[in-house]
């Protein structure tokens, strides 16, 4: 049967040419051998989290360990104690779902977490995660789990697996996790007609499940059109990571370089986030981001056919949020907001025991920790018992899922995760509202004048841009942590991989050509951006009003000469975007090498480069670059990996991080350049998906 199974896949090639095989072009990096045990260990943990392997190094370690009897092994005595009052009293049951938005189970990960933190070495610190990885929630585990390698300083440019490998079931949709456990049922080995019509392919020793994109019975007549941008899997796991190391619920002295820029982080990141998306939006022709009210029905309904122990819930069109039994939390939400307006009011005040003025730049972090309801925005204030958080309350409420049975017992939504909000219509609605209280705030701030923005004696001549490109190709990822094993392949990791293969937005490699003409030498900062030059009714859009829609592409250093230079830069070498990650798999083996992926040991918080260009079309899309010359000034004290973000002394997004006056950016050492990108083959996603898959008529080319 595996032979005829195997004929059926080789039948598929010949008809659909050949099916492409994503090239993982990275570098890496060489590691000690002290590293390489580390990585592995720090792997172990992450495979097959729903069950527990007896034969394993970490249960022995489990069932040796007392977190107690060791209380001298971890540098906070007290956050120990806190965790063994809330474990004696009684932890999120296995099996369970968790989600860091409800009060309970998000105390309860917050004390794991500190107790993976505060560890006094790697020893401890293992011992104690191989505990909490036999003893406790794995969805609750993962997450403090995950948090911890990422800000321990002993774990330090360990590799993380991409989201979408620890968590399948988040990432794709239930159909694939039929087909996936209805052939692991028959013991991987199904009728060869059953695999050709279901777009399953046995190659390579390991099986391919073809999906697609959720369709309109998802998300309505038009949001369909957007799937591929906001179920990518990339996209998806670049959301997760920036909430894995900028949590909501930490305190900054954790990461202490970003505490007093944390609110601008948070500002920038949805700036830059709902911006991609807008971009997106208008190649589709869906135009400006919908408005809601929370007073009148929701209009964007979404069906998420996704599976987290129980079905995930939806939210149909025009849905009104039920007054009655939500009549606190809505009343809470109009108060938080009405507060920001009278503090917008006022210009200066006194709130949560500090003195903001809105006319200085950096009361950005203040308004960033207001809207987030970080950790930071209490510090001043004392302790609090009671603390309610503007986002998590809007997300419940959205999220339309009726009340919890009990503490522990949900029923989940998209918005209940980090791994699914992106998919929510109603998410980019919800931060784009966000923005608009701080695009108010950002009135008061001055606007830079024309000898802030002049670079004297530069002058940018030209700027050109190759010819901008966009296609789908096929992207394969290991699903396997979404299957159960038997106690022999757990213990000998001997079993057929699975792997999801789906169509994903891809673009040709470009330079960005930039003639400049210097009176002065010295090193000079070039920054690139891209914006829309129409807006969603197809008209032009003034600077003032679009500002806030430009998507920072680049910042790079070159040093100036004195008369003519040519900047050359490639797309490839974008600061501000990474490679897609590789899998762990491949990654075992560059271990047995000495080597790890550079990009993911330090720029997992990057956006994936296969989305740096929103979806072109046949006759080409117009938009416009934007690219900036001026003095380079560094930032001392700045390590790597923080290095990647701050990168100079200018805020996060500079110029465009406030408003503009137009006739300032009219400067010799700025220049728009209108550009058009072009999409090549089919159009949408699902003509390349099964059935129509296997006979395509088109073999996809990898650039």
């Amino acid at each position: 049967m595996k032979t005829l199974l195997v004929l059926v896949g080789l039948v598929a090639l010949a008809l659909s040419g050949t099916v492409p095989q994503q090239q993982f072009n990275y570098k890496t990096k060489t590691v000690d051998a002290e590293f390489v045990t580390k990585q592995k260990k720090i792997f172990d943990l992450f495979f097959a989290p729903n069950q527990i392997d007896k034969n394993a190094e970490y249960y022995k370690i489990a069932k040796e360990y007392n977190i107690e009897a060791n209380i001298d092994n971890y540098t906070n005595k007290k956050a120990v104690e806190d965790f063994l009052v809330l474990y004696k009293y009684g932890f999120l049951p296995r099996n369970q779902v968790f989600s860091i938005f409800y009060d309970k189970q998000k105390d309860e990960a917050i004390a794991l977490f500190h107790l993976f933190y505060y560890a006094k070495d790697f020893e401890t610190f293992y011992k104690t995660a191989a505990y909490a990885r036999v003893y406790f929630n794995e969805g609750q585990f993962l997450y403090a789990y995950y948090i911890a390698v990422i800000h321990r300083a002993d774990t330090k440019g360990i590799v993380l697996p991409a989201p979408y490998e620890i968590y399948p079931e988040f990432f794709t949709n239930t159909d694939v996790l039929y087909r996936m456990h209805s052939i692991k049922m028959q013991g991987e080995i199904t009728d060869p007609a059953y695999a050709s019509d279901f777009g399953i392919v046995h190659e390579n020793d390991y099986y391919v499940f073809n999906t697609n994109y959720s369709n309109y019975y998802s998300y309505g007549s038009e949001e369909y059109k957007l799937s591929y941008f906001t179920e990518d899997i990339g996209l998806n796991s670049y959301y997760y990571y920036f909430n894995s190391y900028f949590p909501f619920w930490m305190q900054g002295d954790i990461f202490p370089v970003w505490k007093e820029r944390r609110g601008e982080v948070y500002f920038y990141f949805y700036k830059q986030l709902l911006a991609r998306y807008y971009l997106e939006r208008l190649s589709n022709g869906l135009g400006e981001i919908p408005e809601f009210s929370w007073s009148k029905p929701i209009k964007s309904g979404y069906l998420p056919f996704l599976s987290y122990y129980y079905s995930f819930i939806q939210r149909p069109a025009y849905y009104q949020i039920p007054y009655e039994s939500n009549v606190q939390e809505l009343q809470f939400l109009d108060t938080y907001e009405k507060t920001f307006l009278q503090y917008l009011e006022r210009g200066y005040f006194k709130a949560y025991n500090q003195e903001v003025d809105f006319s200085n730049s950096k009361s950005v972090n203040f308004v960033g920790n207001f809207w987030q309801s970080n950790a930071d925005l209490y510090e001043k204030f004392g302790p609090r018992n009671y603390q309610r958080s503007y986002e998590v309350t809007a997300r419940r409420l959205l999220g339309a899922s009726p009340e919890p049975v009990d503490k522990y017992t949900y029923l989940p939504t998209a918005l209940d995760f980090y791994q699914t909000s992106l998919r929510d219509p109603v998410f980019y609605q919800l931060y784009s509202r966000i923005l608009k209280y701080f695009i108010q705030y950002k009135e008061y701030v001055p606007t830079y004048t024309q000898d802030m923005l002049h670079y004297i004696g530069v002058k940018i001549n030209d700027v050109k841009v190759d010819k901008l490109v966009t296609y789908f190709d096929f992207f394969d990822f290991n699903a396997v942590n979404s299957l159960s094993f038997s106690p022999e392949q757990l213990k000998t990791h001997k079993f057929t991989p699975f792997k999801v293969r789906q169509p994903r937005l891809n673009h040709k490699p470009f330079t960005v050509t930039v003639d400049v003409k210097s009176d002065v030498e010295g090193d000079a900062v070039f920054k690139i951006f891209m914006g829309p030059k129409y807006n969603g009714e197809g008209y032009p859009i003034s600077l003032e009003d679009n500002w806030m829609n430009f998507v920072e592409l680049d910042w790079f250093v070159r040093k100036l000469n004195v008369g003519q230079n040519k900047i050359e830069r490639s797309s490839t070498d974008f600061l501000f975007y990474k490679e897609d990650s590789v899998p762990v798999s491949e990654i075992y083996k560059l271990l047995e090498q000495g080597k790890v992926p550079a990009h993911m040991s330090t720029e997992v918080e990057f956006m994936p480069s296969r989305l740096m260009l929103p979806k072109g079309t046949k006759g080409g899309f117009p938009y416009q670059f934007f690219v900036m010359v001026y003095p380079y000034h560094g930032v001392e004290n700045v390590t790597e990996p923080i290095a990647n973000l701050i990168v100079d002394n200018k805020p996060f997004g500079y110029p465009f991080d406030r408003p503009v006056n137009e006739a300032y950016f009219m400067q010799p050492n700025m220049y728009f350049k209108d550009v058009f990108v072009y999409h090549e083959d089919d159009i949408y996603p699902y003509q390349y998906s099964f059935p129509y898959y296997v006979g395509h008529r088109t073999p996809f080319i990898k650039y």
